[in-house]
């Protein structure tokens, strides 16, 4: 076909739509439902990719989080019994770790306070003013070596000042605004559960979690390993950090599981009793989510395609039938048996392709709400999505078109002339 056919069959595909607009609207329903879907689903997987490498690379290179639980990343249940019930890890374990040629620091980490809202979180004060469900960390001097911490102002506590069990604190950007407000907190003292503590530091706001509220970070207090122990003697299960030299990421790996078992008595054809997690695996929860939404999701998506397809091919056998004297006029003058497939085909191709336009404009729109509604999730449209959604929708058009342009080149003539 020249391009000369091929506009004018896209003009009277258009003047088609115009005709019978509900009834084409109608029918690009599963088509617009599929491709939006699509666009959607994409934009949103595509973002928390995004977010769970920006949130990697935020808490340090080459990290890992040695914990009695297997996973100590967002959880959706309790864990299980038999993680319950394991051995704690100990400061001696963090002292042993320490040891390894590969590691280059370590630092236990306890904490009191809850994740999630709980009236279990501690009592954070400054002039009668309360912070908001703060969480407090107990961690090494070395901590801020070892995993990225923000100090917006003031400095990390010293190891004479852990060694003394010395009662100073680093709060987070949101415990500052709420306790503080347009004051300077570095040297003000805060009360933390009844007791006094020096602020000696004040962390950078983080950039928020998946739907906009208070991240860990900015609601967290660091304090001295040993006096948040001393204050707190019930606590007896902690969490290891640990930093790798560079280039022996993977060593670690293997060397501190190694180290691990043989501490806790692991015998050979046993499963650990401990979790070696990295940052990634914190959000390893809701990428798994993600993933099995996507492939829910995903099927539903073609099954939307699927319809529309039919309805599509329904359409174009309907209007065979209503322009049977019109294809007879055009057979008449000339035309060709494939210049009728091509009319017929352009049309439903059409109709799809705008159905998938209409589509990924909805999606594009979903992607921006879900933007609001989560502002830390870089919700981004991935080309191949939008490709390969119009891609798709052209060629349910062209897949379902084809019977109907057939039957329409296959009328004969003199027959079609007669039809009223």
């Amino acid at each position: 076909m020249y391009i000369q056919e091929i506009g004018e069959n896209v003009m009277m595909a258009f003047d088609t739509l115009r005709t019978h607009k509900v009834r084409s609207l109608l029918t690009m329903l599963g088509v617009i439902g599929g491709t939006m879907t699509v666009i959607a689903i994409s934009s949103f997987l595509t973002g928390l990719r995004e977010f769970v490498l920006s949130q990697t690379e935020r808490f340090g290179p080459d990290l890992v989080f040695v914990s009695k639980f297997d996973n100590i990343g967002i959880r959706f249940s309790r864990p299980s019994l038999s993680e319950r019930t394991r051995k704690d890890i100990t400061v001696e374990d963090a002292r042993a770790l320490e040891e390894l040629p590969t590691v280059r620091g370590v630092s236990p980490t306890m904490f009191v306070g809850s994740f999630g809202p709980s009236a279990s979180n501690p009592v954070v004060k400054f002039r009668g003013v309360e912070a908001n469900r703060p969480i407090i960390f107990g961690v090494w001097a070395n901590y801020d070596e070892i995993r990225n911490v923000f100090i917006k102002e003031g400095r990390f506590f010293t190891r004479t000042e852990q060694e003394r069990k010395t009662k100073v604190v680093i709060i987070g950007a949101a415990i500052a605004e709420t306790l503080f407000g347009a004051l300077d907190p570095v040297e003000k003292e805060i009360e933390v559960d009844g007791a006094s503590y020096r602020v000696v530091g004040v962390m950078e706001k983080a950039p928020g979690d998946l739907f906009g509220g208070d991240p860990v970070e900015d609601r967290q207090l660091i304090v001295p390993f040993d006096t948040l122990q001393s204050a707190h003697p019930e606590i007896k299960n902690i969490s290891i950090t640990a930093r790798a030299n560079t280039g022996q990421f993977g060593r670690m790996i293997d060397q501190v599981t190694e180290l691990m078992r043989r501490r806790r008595g692991v015998a050979a054809n046993e499963p650990n009793d401990f979790g070696v997690n990295l940052p990634g695996s914190i959000y390893e929860a809701i990428a798994q989510i993600a993933a099995v939404a996507g492939l829910i999701v995903f099927p539903l998506s073609a099954a939307g395609l699927l319809v529309g397809g039919i309805g599509v091919m329904n359409i174009m056998l309907v209007s065979v039938t209503e322009r049977t004297k019109e294809i007879g006029v055009r057979r008449a003058i000339g035309a060709r048996k494939r210049d009728i497939v091509w009319q017929f085909l352009t049309e439903a191709i059409t109709l799809t392709a705008i159905g998938g336009v209409i589509g990924i404009f909805i999606g594009w729109l979903i992607s921006l709400a879900l933007k609001r509604l989560a502002p830390t999730l870089p919700s981004v449209i991935p080309l191949w999505a939008v490709l390969l959604g119009f891609f798709v929708s052209c060629s349910v058009g062209l897949v379902f078109g084809i019977w109907p342009a057939m039957k329409a080149a296959r009328l004969n003539p003199i027959e079609a002339l007669r039809y009223e």
